[in-house]
Parts: structure tokens; sequence; C-alpha cells
């Protein structure tokens, strides 16, 4: 009876433990997702700054204020996606001493319940404010897009015959 209770006990453990490290997958996801948007941040700016140091705006069909605003535009969202990566790394690293605490609660005996708890806690609300700051990353690329298409087609316009 003593061995189907420590296998219990190591179950009950094991299956804790799931938890965090399902949502140590999907922060490590969201990690991925946001360098790939930074990776794209910095993309296009350096070919806008290299633009602007050339003062090869005409290029573009852009004046220099209109190549300033999206250089800004891009820094922001730089910023942005900065933060998400380091809220979502910190997520990551949160979630695995989740893991860490609950072996420990099991092993120690002891009621440690609020630790695990509140690491989990602690680990979601910086999961949901590194998404936040993406969905604001992706929010400033629509509104960019958009005007980027509305500068396109007014161009279009002036050129037609």
């Amino acid at each position: 009876m003593g061995t189907a209770s420590a296998s219990s006990a190591a179950m009950a453990m094991i299956a804790a433990m799931i938890t965090p490290a399902l949502l140590i997958l999907a922060s490590a996801s969201l990690v991925a997702t946001a360098l790939v948007r930074m990776a794209r941040v910095v993309d296009r700016a350096r070919v806008l700054a290299a633009i602007a140091h050339e003062g090869d705006w005409e290029k573009l069909g852009a004046t220099p204020a209109q190549l300033r605003t999206a250089l800004e535009r891009h820094a922001k969202r730089a910023r942005y996606a900065e933060w998400s990566i380091a809220l979502l790394y910190a997520t990551v690293v949160v979630f695995v001493v989740t893991c860490i605490s609950i072996a420990v609660d099991h092993a120690a005996g002891q009621s440690l319940t609020w630790l695990p708890v509140g690491l989990a806690i602690a680990g979601t609300l910086l999961l949901l404010s590194g998404g936040a700051l993406m969905v604001a990353e992706s929010r400033l690329a629509g509104d960019q897009i958009a005007e980027e298409i509305r500068h396109a087609l007014a161009r279009l316009e002036e050129r037609k015959p």
C-alpha cells in the first residue's frame, strides 16, 4: 500500500507540473513570434534609416517629415516588441521556477502551496502583459501599413493620365 501512495504522490506532482510546462511552451512560442516581429521592424527601420542618411526619400515618394514619422513609429514598435520579449522571457523563467517550486513543495511535505500558486499568478500576469504589448505593436503595424497603402494609392492617382 505504501508503494501505491508514493506512486500516487509522484503522479500528482508530475500532473501539477504539467500546467506550468505547457505555459512555458506557450510563452516560448510567443517569444519566438515577438522576435520575428522585432526582426521585421529592425529590417524595415534600417532600410528607412539608410534612405534618410542618403537623403533619397524621393525614392519612396515621401517627404522628410513623412520619413521621420515612419522612423519614429518603427522606433515605438521596436520598443513595444523589446518590452514584450523581456516580459515573455521573464514569464518563461517564472514558470520554470513554478515547476521547481511544485517539486520542492511536494518533496518538503510542508504546506508551501502559496509559493507555486503565487508564481503561477505572477507568470500569468507577465504573459498577459507581454501579449498586450504585442497587440499594441501589431496595431501600430496595421496603422503603418494602412498609411503606406493610402500614400501609394494617392501617388498612383497623381500619375493617372
